[in-house]
């Protein structure tokens, strides 16, 4: 199950004070809900996420200031990393990045 329904999920049952009467398992259905009424808050949900788009900050910002260039081609490798990371920890929840 992705981040983003996983969310969904828990903000329905925080909402409403409760699961469905049906089990989630049971009401998923290829890429929507089975509950009409479920199935419409789902693709509300998601609509509100794709309308977010994130920028991340360019690394060579930050890169430009070290002087030393093997601490900076350390940092950069390090950094890259992160990023990508983060990048796929943000599209994992539903919001769009800006590349």
């Amino acid at each position: 199950m992705d981040e983003s329904r996983k969310q969904f999920q828990s903000w329905f049952e925080e909402w409403f004070g409760e699961p469905p009467l049906t089990p989630w398992k049971e009401l998923w259905c290829h890429d929507g809900y089975s509950a009409e009424d479920i199935d419409h808050m789902w693709d509300a949900w998601q609509a509100s996420r794709s309308a977010i788009k994130i920028e991340l900050l360019d690394i060579n910002h930050y890169l430009a200031e070290l002087e030393n260039k093997t601490l900076s081609l350390a940092f950069r490798r390090l950094a890259e990393g992160v990023r990508a990371g983060d990048i796929t920890t943000i599209r994992a929840a539903g919001i769009k990045v800006k590349e």
